[in-house]
């Protein structure tokens, strides 16, 4: 692909995804897509765990088991999902908060169950491996979407390495987690790489899924823990996301769905009190709040 192609496509990428342009240059894949769904198999596997680590907490029925995991709190970060082929990478300006959410350590808190550091990068920037699948996400706080090649010791030194095998409680926790077909599976991915998204003509916006960026009438979170509860959970190929508060479900299968920056082949349509995104086999039905002034985008059944 001719480099000025591809920085075209990078700048489009940019504009939805809120990435820096170099960040997004980098995630831009030879299909000419966006890239938010392009990836190693591995990749995909574990962004549909981060998201069902995401979209898993108390407040709305039984909570279900990736609850325990504590990923959840993780939208009260300013966080900017950098989708690459070969690895996920997390930018944001507060990494050395978000890491030990995601990564295991000593202290048995938060946690996404089979992560290990692989090395620490310059002074910023965790570098992971998740055991289970391979698949190698990158927490980062330089703004670039890059790091240095420095290493250097980490900030924490009780977080497990690579040579620390997944323990008998890891994989208890990952047991708990259902079949998913692989068009779930991308569903899900798509979430995950999804949570800053928003239209670049101001339409639609995911905005971490804690505040509304595009400042809209209306307010869907009272700051209750009850409007903060989400459950995403399913099997195979029928999953359901329920959750309070913001964002609006409208705006939701907007970005699964809408042209550019939506999966290839996904489309939704409204089925009774639900939106239901289907792609291939696989159906994910979203419960949300929907806001009868926005004009759905996406490509409908």
């Amino acid at each position: 692909m001719p480099e000025t192609v591809k920085k075209t496509i990078a700048r489009t990428r940019a504009e939805f995804t809120g990435e820096p342009e170099e960040g997004a240059f980098a995630g831009v894949p030879r299909d000419g897509s966006l890239g938010l769904d392009t990836c190693l198999r591995e990749q995909r596997a574990l962004r549909a765990l981060v998201a069902l680590g995401l979209f898993n907490r108390r407040g709305l029925g039984e909570a279900r088991p990736p609850s325990r995991w504590g990923l959840h709190t993780l939208v009260a970060y300013d966080i900017t999902m950098s989708p690459r082929y070969n690895r996920l990478v997390l930018l944001t300006n507060a990494p050395h908060n978000v890491a030990p959410y995601l990564l295991p350590s000593n202290d048995g808190g938060s946690s996404l169950p089979g992560l290990r550091l692989e090395e620490f990068r310059g002074r910023r920037t965790y570098v992971a491996r998740h055991l289970p699948t391979g698949a190698e996400p990158v927490i980062t706080g330089n703004p670039s979407g890059t790091w240095s090649a420095s290493r250097r010791p980490s900030p924490r030194s009780d977080f497990y390495s690579v040579d620390e095998p997944l323990s008998a409680s890891e994989r208890a926790r990952l047991d708990e987690v259902p079949v998913l077909s692989a068009d779930a599976e991308c569903l899900l991915a798509g979430l995950a790489t999804r949570i800053a998204t928003q239209d670049p003509r101001g339409r639609w916006a995911i905005g971490n899924w804690f505040s509304d960026p595009l400042r809209r009438p209306g307010r869907l979170n009272d700051g209750s823990e009850e409007w903060y509860g989400k459950q995403l959970w399913g099997s195979v190929d029928r999953w359901r996301f329920w959750w309070n508060g913001f964002p609006y479900v409208d705006d939701v299968a907007a970005s699964l769905t809408a042209p550019r920056i939506g999966i290839s082949g996904a489309t939704w349509r409204r089925v009774g009190d639900s939106v239901d995104v289907r792609l291939g086999t696989a159906t994910l039905s979203l419960y949300g709040r929907r806001a009868s002034f926005l004009r759905t985008v996406g490509r409908s059944a």
